[in-house]
């Protein structure tokens, strides 16, 4: 075997084996701060963010959730907290973002075109912090069910797997809520389990506030529900087939799944300060207990069935591809990571257990393969931690045809690999892509938005701005901060700013272009009639770049053709 089983490591260690083990957890986790705050510290306001942000302050300051449509309150309002204690500037109630509750109009005029303008860069920095700490809760719990399930040498490899994945890293240093509902995934299939295992009321409770905080991080919460009783019959069959006498019959299985539900629907009740809202905006619509949140969940739904604008191997849809997150995942995971989870796959001998993990993660992936909506690998990032943990099964099985050592040697060379690999993009990590893609220079070639351009590059233009005080720069940019409030000074080219200078600066045939990835591959093909694309630029070598999101062009006289813009396919 080529590594102990957890009961095998549940025995007593010495005082010094403990006080090493505990160290190195402290050193995974401050490690995991460092590069999270690295990233928040270097990268600008993503796409996303100051939307959470307004939201969660708004909901905070005045106990109304409007604004909560586009996402639940509960990670908002987190995010808001250091915000508020910062003394951020009063909310425009007054405006008619507030009034018609335009989530995306109302965190445009306070953030970017309002009294939080001057000191937003530092506000959505603050608003990160807690962001972090929720990473730093979801590593832990990633470390404490490895344990459980596998023993300690299987817990450290699952924790370093955890601390320097990319896409964790990614989204650790963001104010938004895709960490949040990956450690509420990990959190309810957790307490889930241990309620299954050994039943009494308060496990019971526990995995009911579990599913209700999945439910309150996430509108995909939803989903939870589903996985549910996935589980419950899949702990069931086994348990039948297995002959456990202390197993739940089907009675008391339904019973619980009941109890666990009305749980979680208190919790989402009082995460809307036990409020009765209006399910639609229409006059005469219903009054239900967390109303906002039926309308939030009605909202993403029909989100989902319309879709929205994707990008995938050249081609733009506005329905998506089925295939998309599979391609996004095989690309943006990091290999060592895929290599071991290839290994854990092999060594077969699949427990009850750890059906705790797949389960979910099938169910996960399946609905966003169903979905629509086509644009980053962050909606399937709660896979990541399940799948993590039984990656770490790969130093806890048998090795066929290995001996032992070889096998610790080639677990042992993939973790360092896992290192490095965060090492070299660090702190860029939002635009990481694996080698089968070619890094962040060839992942464009496939998928794009959140995925590699967030917006998230504004104070790299600036560094290289100010190393170039020479050009005159023009920029077409994507993300909804505005480009001078992190020094960029550039002529307002046609993008999807839509919150950045009003009047496009005429078009440049000779100067200093700086592009967004966004911009480039989508071919602003939703600007009003007139504007041009940019596609064209494709066939020049850019001089250089600002991160691996902008890319800087010399244009010169008689470059630039006039080409109409493409529809998507």
């Amino acid at each position: 075997m080529l590594g102990s089983n957890a009961e095998e490591n549940s025995t007593p260690q010495p005082r010094a084996g403990r006080r090493a083990r505990i160290a190195f957890v402290v050193v995974m986790l401050a490690l995991l701060v460092a590069q999270a705050l690295w990233a928040a510290l270097t990268n600008s306001a993503t796409f996303d963010e100051s939307e959470h942000v307004a939201s969660g302050l708004a909901a905070l300051r005045t106990g109304d959730f409007r604004l909560s449509v586009a996402h639940p309150p509960l990670m908002d309002m987190l995010c808001a907290i250091p915000v508020a204690l910062a003394g951020a500037p009063p909310l425009p109630l007054d405006s008619d973002a507030w009034a018609t509750a335009s989530h995306l109009g109302f965190s445009n005029r306070y953030f970017w075109h309002g009294p939080a303008a001057p000191s937003a860069p530092r506000l959505i920095l603050l608003a990160r912090l807690p962001v972090i700490l929720v990473s730093v809760g979801l590593a832990l719990l990633v470390f404490v069910w490895a344990r459980r399930l596998y023993g300690w040498p299987a817990a450290a490899l699952a924790l370093g797997l955890y601390c320097f994945e990319p896409n964790v890293l990614a989204h650790s240093s963001v104010a938004t809520n895709d960490i949040a509902m990956s450690a509420a995934t990990l959190l309810f299939a957790l307490a889930y389990w241990r309620y299954l295992r050994a039943p009494g009321k308060a496990r019971l409770a526990l995995a009911g506030i579990a599913l209700g905080v999945g439910l309150l991080a996430k509108f995909s919460g939803v989903l939870l529900l589903a996985v549910l009783p996935v589980l419950a019959l899949i702990h069931g069959m086994a348990a039948r087939r297995s002959g456990d006498a202390g197993r739940l019959s089907a009675g008391r299985l339904v019973g619980g799944m009941v109890v666990i539900v009305a749980i979680a629907g208190l919790v989402v009740w009082a995460g809307y300060g036990f409020g009765v809202q209006r399910i639609l905006w229409a006059q005469g619509a219903p009054r239900l207990p967390a109303g906002q949140y039926l309308l939030g969940v009605l909202h993403q739904t029909y989100h989902q069935q319309t879709g929205q604008l994707a990008y995938l191997f050249g081609r733009v849809s506005m329905t998506g591809w089925w295939y998309y997150f599979p391609v996004a995942f095989a690309l943006k995971t990091a290999l060592p990571f895929l290599v071991l989870l290839a290994i854990a796959i092999g060594l077969r001998r699949f427990s009850r257990d750890e059906a705790f993990l797949i389960a979910p993660v099938a169910v996960l992936f399946a609905a966003a393969m169903a979905q629509k909506l086509n644009y980053g690998v962050r909606h399937v990032l709660p896979i990541y931690p399940l799948l993590i943990i039984f990656a770490a099964r790969a130093v806890a099985r048998p090795w066929p045809a290995a001996r032992p050592r070889w096998g610790r040697a080639l677990v042992g060379a993939l973790a360092v690999w896992v290192v490095i690999e965060a090492a070299v993009y660090a702190p860029q990590y939002i635009p990481y892509f694996n080698e089968l893609a070619g890094g962040p220079a060839g992942g464009s070639r496939y998928v794009i938005d959140s995925n590699l351009d967030w917006g998230q590059d504004l104070k790299r233009l600036a560094a290289w701005q100010r190393k170039h005080p020479e050009a005159a720069l023009y920029l077409s940019y994507f993300g909804t901060a505005d480009p001078s409030r992190y020094g960029v000074r550039a002529g307002a080219l046609p993008g999807f700013a839509s919150n950045w200078q009003r009047d496009p600066a005429p078009f440049p045939d000779d100067g200093w272009v700086a592009i967004s990835a966004n911009c480039l591959k989508y071919d602003l093909h939703q600007m009003p009639p007139g504007d041009r694309s940019w596609s064209w630029l494709e066939a020049y070598r850019p001089v250089d770049r600002a991160g691996h999101s902008i890319r800087v062009y010399r244009l010169t006289p008689g470059m630039a053709p006039h080409a109409p813009s493409r529809a998507p396919s």
